[in-house]
């Protein structure tokens, strides 16, 4: 049993989630996005994630309370979408995390910030101007997201080099993989001589301002500032961020960190038999956010929940 309770919070449409238990106040989770147009329950108009809502309902069910919002621009949210900058996402997660610590039903000594993708490189950065109790880090990164985006470009058009057959063929005639790298080249280029929030680039609205603060942001600086205990779980399977970088946020980070590689998982945090190539985990994520959350994935979060956060 739960209770919902919405709110409008500067702009903002959360959800608190609070479990019905006999108890006058409860640890809290808030969860913060990946990078996308996404609502509360980790959703886009395109792609159904279903990640926040399935695991809210996993910490609700034993007893922890939940805090999810729509970006700015999304679902009941005001603003806008392609205007929001990095900073901007860090300034809303700390707007909401302000307001959970004036919540009665709250304990302010067990408030944790769930992170993934993105919201990994957010939670930390949070943490560094509004102190909370733990941070849970899913499907992280430690390096730049230019970097990132650096290493997925150099993995796909190795596949598309080394594509067999007549696709294959088809695929080096064209081009593709040096078209790719071109078109990179030009919007990095457009993207440095430019001051507007938002460009077009190939017929397309691109968030040139929230690329640029990327550039600007080092998570690694922010990591090495956090002081309470973390939890970073990433798949052997993940092809958006490197999934050897979790060792890299447990040397990081100064509180106690307790880190899982999770065989067969991708970035969805679902698990995968398919083969490690970006082309072919990109095209099963429909298939993938068909099925819930990993169990494994979610028992890890659980137990160590109950070890540093216990409600008892």
């Amino acid at each position: 049993m739960k209770r919902e309770r919405e709110f409008h919070i500067k702009g903002l449409a959360a959800l608190l989630t609070i479990p019905e238990v006999d108890r006058a106040k409860h640890p809290l989770v808030i969860m913060i996005h990946g990078s996308g147009p996404l609502d509360r329950d980790g959703n886009a108009t395109w792609q159904k994630l279903n990640v926040f809502n399935h695991l809210s309902d996993e910490l609700v069910e034993n007893g922890y309370a939940t805090l999810r919002y729509d970006k700015r621009g999304i679902g009941k949210s005001d603003g806008n979408y392609y205007q929001t900058g990095l900073y901007d996402l860090i300034e809303d997660a700390i707007t909401i995390v302000q307001f959970a610590k004036k919540q009665k039903e709250i304990d302010l000594a067990k408030i944790i910030l769930l992170g993934h993708s993105e919201g990994c490189m957010i939670a930390p950065a949070v943490y560094t101007r509004e102190r909370v109790s733990g941070l849970i880090l899913l499907a992280g990164l430690t390096e730049s997201l230019e970097e990132a985006m650096a290493w997925q470009r150099k993995q796909m058009t190795n596949e598309l080099e080394e594509m067999k057959g007549i696709q294959g063929k088809v695929v080096r005639f064209l081009k593709v993989a040096k078209k790719l790298e071109s078109n990179n080249e030009h919007l990095a280029k457009k993207l440095k001589t430019s001051e507007e929030d938002v460009i077009r680039f190939k017929g397309r609205k691109v968030q040139a301002k929230w690329l640029r603060e990327h550039l600007d942001f080092d998570v690694k600086k922010a990591l090495q500032q956090v002081q309470c205990p973390v939890l970073a779980i990433t798949g052997t399977k993940d092809v958006q961020v490197k999934p050897e970088q979790i060792q890299e946020v447990a040397a990081l980070v100064q509180g106690e960190c307790e880190t899982h590689l999770i065989n067969h998982l991708t970035h969805m945090l679902r698990k995968t038999s398919k083969e490690y190539k970006m082309n072919v985990i990109l095209k099963d994520y429909k298939k993938q956010v068909k099925k819930p959350i990993d169990p494994e994935l979610v028992d890890k979060v659980n137990s160590w929940l109950k070890r540093y956060f216990s409600h008892q």
